[in-house]
């Protein structure tokens, strides 16, 4: 049900935004920014699920509190930075979108630096281990 009701926002606001578009550009271009957002606070509903779906994922396989954080971290930081690109590609702003794009990618390799550093530590530890 949920589905039908971003469906339906998502159908209207472009409906709107086009409409309007035609007869001034920047009513087009607020409409589709609101439309947007109204769009990303339904989501913030479904973000609980989520939220306790991956709680449950980190219970089971036993994942340390550390790397349960830092994969939340990466996840919303891959969906801000789709979020916010796609935003400036809306506006006309292409150039815009392709920094906004590189600057959360390196935000996000920022982010995952310290467990790839600890998973380089433990595979150095083990192989020290195998060797003669």
């Amino acid at each position: 049900m949920e589905l039908m009701r971003v469906l339906g926002v998502g159908i209207v606001g472009t409906l709107l935004a086009v409409t309007l578009g035609k007869h001034n550009g920047g009513y087009g271009l607020l409409t589709g920014l609101a439309t947007g957002c109204l769009l990303l606070l339904l989501l913030l509903g479904q973000t609980e699920d989520l939220e306790i779906s991956l709680r449950e994922l980190a219970g089971v396989e036993g994942l340390a509190s550390e790397y349960y954080g830092r994969v939340v971290r990466i996840l919303g930081l891959a969906c801000l930075t789709e979020a916010g690109k796609r935003i400036c590609q809306d506006g006309g702003q292409g150039n815009i979108a392709l920094k906004v794009e590189l600057c959360g990618r390196v935000m996000i390799l920022c982010a995952a630096l310290p467990a790839v550093r600890e998973v380089l530590r433990s595979a150095g530890t083990v192989l020290a281990e195998l060797s003669p």
